[in-house]
This record gives C-alpha cells, structure tokens and sequence, in this order.
C-alpha cells in the first residue's frame, strides 16, 4: 500500500497543462487524508466488489464510466430514468458510491474498479464530501482531486477524462459553497486540451440569485430527476463527441395548465384541481381540494415524461405531512402514485388527472 501512495506523489508531480510549480509539487510531497488511498468498511465493501465483478464480466464493452460519490451513485434513483435515456444504449457504467470521498475513490482505482477495461471518456466528480470544515482544507481537496485525475491518467491513458467542477451545496450562498468555490478554480487549470477537459455545470442548477431550488435538489446537495436530466443535458455534447454518437436531446412533455386530479383515500374518491406551470425543469403550482384547502408546491421538477410534485401541508393537531408525487404525463392525463408517511407507516396511493 505504501508503495502505491508512493506511486500517486510521484505521478501528481507530471505537469499536466504545464501548471504545477515547484512549491505545487512540495506541497503534494506532504501526506494528507485526502491523498492516502483508505477503504471504507460495511456495505462500501459490497458496492465496491460489485464493481470488480462487473467491470470483469464486460471486459472491452465499456465506453463511459462515471466516478464519483452519492450524487453519482443516484443516477441508479432519482436518475435511473434519465440515465437509461442517455446512457442505457451506450455501454456506461456507474462507479459512484455515496459518502466516497477522494482517497476512497483513490483505493477502488487502485483495487479492481478499472481493471481491465479502457472507456472512451470518464466522468469524474468528487470533492464535496472533503469539504466539511474537520476534513480537509481547499488546498487539501485540490490535491486529492488532482490525484484522482492523475491516477486515471496513469492507468486509462487513451481514456479522456471530463472532470466536472464540485456542485454547489446549500440552499443560498454559504461559507462551504465559497471553498468549493475556490477549489474549482484552481481544478479548472487541470485541462490539458487534450486527454482533460474541465467543465463547471454548476450555474445551471441555481436561479439568478444564486438559489438553488428543491426541485433540482431537494436536500440542496443531492439531485432530483429534474437535476439528473439537467447534468446529463450539460454534458452531452461532450459525451457525444467523445462517444463518436448522434447527440440526445430529452424533449420535456406539455405540463402546463389546470387538471382535474383524483386520488383514491380512505374515505373515498376525492377530488381537486391541480393547476401546473412548467419554468424550464422546474414546476409551479398548487392544488385546492376547496377554496379553504389550497397548497402550494414545496417543490416540482420534470424530464420528458416524468414529473415529480412534493406538498406540504399543516395538521391540525400540529406538525406537517409531506406528500410526495410522481407521475407520467400522456397527453392530457397524469397517472402516478402518491406517497407519504402516516402514524408512522407508508403510504402509497394511485392518483390522476385529467386536463381541462
């Protein structure tokens, strides 16, 4: 293991884009825990030897990988529908597990992630984990991530590599946004025009203002499916490139105006209007069961057919209930599910709609 590490120093010491100095290269020469190679215990293990069996089992069928931690990890949830609309025909596999930070990533690579196969172009995002303030420092991150480049390199070197700039995190501007920040500024000089290109996608999941909303992400780190088809439409024309294949284009569906929505309850067929406006993958609105029962979308987000709508609403005998809505928009109708957690149980329920 020693010698590995040993290994990873070196190597970060090879320019890339003729950008490391020398004070770049003493400061790799001092060992950190973003640049020591460390597995993590419990189901990690599992996720990762799943990796080694699968990379075996389509050794020369693997043109796009992706590496990263949960936000990479997602597109098996609230990605899968954008992932199998971009990816399930191009031979892709996802190399994601959540709470990986860059010196796990650094281990799986060195311990059967990438063994044998040689992808035509590698996604690669990982650093937000590092950035909490007892982790590790911006400085500390860059040289973790930079490893991570450096280490593909080594060991894919006719794979090309995206690297993707740190997405943002937090609802509004924050101290933690302004080290991940300065941490992609300093990545960004990782492009080679070559083998490395750099790309910073994080503008198009904030508004004007710097917001990000919880229809792109709703814990404001992780994606929604409306995020998900925003990274894959960010990137695609550099995966198409790299691939040597036709562009994709996800056309969103026709979501706007009033519908006339059913649920099945415990007490019958209720009924409500839904009125619904579509900003781009992002969903306004509300739903009145009355003029006294009228709730507004917490969130709502769509890709092509897909649409996802969550409500919050009071109790009276105080507290909340938060309803979460997915659905497939055909036309002028809407069938899906609804889900929420009462007296401490699940609850799902089938819903429609019908448009006006």
């Amino acid at each position: 293991m020693r010698s590995l590490v040993l290994a990873t120093y070196l190597l970060a010491s090879i320019p890339f884009g003729g950008f490391l100095s020398a004070a770049d290269q003493n400061d790799l020469s001092t060992k950190h825990s973003a640049l020591t190679p460390s597995p993590r215990p419990g189901g990690w293990m599992k996720r990762h030897e799943s990796f080694n069996t699968k990379v075996k089992a389509n050794q020369g069928n693997i043109d796009l990988a992706f590496i990263g931690d949960s936000i990479t990890q997602g597109w098996e949830g609230r990605g899968k529908v954008v992932w199998n609309t971009y990816y399930g025909h191009r031979k892709a596999i996802n190399l994601g597990i959540g709470g990986d930070r860059t010196q796990h990533v650094l281990w799986r690579m060195d311990n059967g992630n990438l063994e044998g196969i040689e992808p035509k172009l590698a996604v690669i995002m990982i650093g937000t984990n590092n950035s909490a303030n007892d982790r590790n420092t911006a400085s500390e991150m860059v040289d973790g991530v930079r490893a991570v480049v450096t280490q593909l390199r080594s060991k894919l070197p006719q794979t090309k590599l995206l690297l993707l700039a740190i997405f943002p995190r937090g609802n509004k501007f924050n101290e933690r946004r302004g080290k991940i920040l300065q941490v992609n500024q300093a990545l960004s000089r990782l492009s080679d025009g070559e083998f490395v290109q750099f790309l910073d996608i994080g503008p198009h999941f904030m508004n004007d203002q710097g917001t990000i909303s919880p229809s792109i992400m709703p814990d404001f780190l992780h994606l929604s499916t409306a995020g998900y088809g925003i990274w894959a439409e960010s990137i695609e024309s550099v995966v198409s490139r790299e691939l040597g294949d036709r562009p994709m284009k996800a056309e969103p569906v026709n979501v706007d105006g009033e519908w006339r929505f059913e649920i099945e309850g415990p007490e019958g067929m209720a009924e409500a209007t839904l009125e619904i406006s579509a900003n781009g993958p992002v969903l306004n609105g509300k739903i009145a069961f009355g003029p006294d029962r009228v709730l507004a979308f917490k969130s709502g987000g769509r890709f092509q057919d897909q649409i996802q709508l969550q409500i919050v609403r009071d109790r009276p005998q105080g507290g909340t209930m938060t309803y979460n809505l997915t659905g497939t928009v055909k036309g002028d109708r809407i069938s899906g599910k609804v889900s929420t957690k009462f007296n401490d149980e699940n609850v799902t329920l089938p819903w429609t709609a019908e448009r006006r």
